[in-house]
């Protein structure tokens, strides 16, 4: 009986559901103004420098620069947008789609405006509410759903990242990494993961590398953009 609560939660929800053309509308719209949102001059402390995703982009490769690093990223979030479109179908998976987009356009606009903070956590703060928020509007999936979702994408990607911190660290093979991957990021990396400095790019760039892979763009071995 609560699987089949919970299942229809989503259809039930719909009834509230904008149609797909203006969810689709609302999107272009959102990505417009984040792509011609204005510079910020803000006083953006050293570890929160980057204010754009073309200058963070680089450092994103850097730190992603085993193959096993990329390929455990590129399988992370495919499988998270596999697991949406199966449970969901096509329909709902696309204003999922759509709401992922515009939340993550309307999110830089939040990392503009927090740009000053020492963190990124109140930036992590307003992108996932907005995410969750837009996305319950498009497609009525429960913020909890969405929230999960999105957890479950950062757990291949930290454990790949431990991987390479124990590569980079000389760690022998059979070194044993703690249970929490942020710790291991924190102690073997020895250095701030940018999802927490710059938790909307950090995610952006989740995408722009399964897409570079995809694309033969990226190599699995580079150690920048360029190669």
């Amino acid at each position: 009986l609560a699987a089949a609560t919970a299942h229809q939660s989503p259809a039930m929800a719909s009834t509230h559901r904008p149609p797909l053309h203006i969810c689709a509308a609302l999107t272009a719209v959102c990505v417009a103004i984040a792509l011609h949102r204005p510079a910020v001059a803000a006083a953006r402390p050293p570890s929160r420098s980057f204010a754009d995703f073309e200058s963070f982009w680089p450092l994103y490769v850097q730190q992603h620069s085993l193959t096993t690093t990329k390929l455990l990223h590129g399988v992370g979030t495919t499988l998270v947008v596999l697991s949406i479109a199966v449970r969901l179908g096509a329909a709902s998976s696309l204003r999922v789609g759509l709401g992922l987009v515009s939340g993550i356009c309307l999110s830089l606009l939040g990392a503009d405006a927090t740009a000053s903070c020492s963190s990124g956590l109140p930036e992590a703060t307003v992108m996932v509410s907005l995410i969750v928020g837009v996305v319950r509007l498009y497609s009525g999936l429960p913020p909890s759903q969405t929230a999960a979702h999105l957890a479950c994408g950062y757990v291949l990607p930290w454990a790949a990242c431990c991987s390479a911190s124990s590569a980079t660290a000389g760690r022998p093979s059979n070194f044993t990494l703690p249970r929490s991957s942020q710790v291991a990021h924190f102690f073997v990396e020895r250095n701030r993961p940018a999802t927490f400095s710059h938790p909307t790019f950090s995610l952006i760039g989740d995408f722009a590398l399964l897409g570079s892979l995809l694309t033969g763009r990226l190599p699995l071995n580079a150690t920048s953009p360029a190669g």
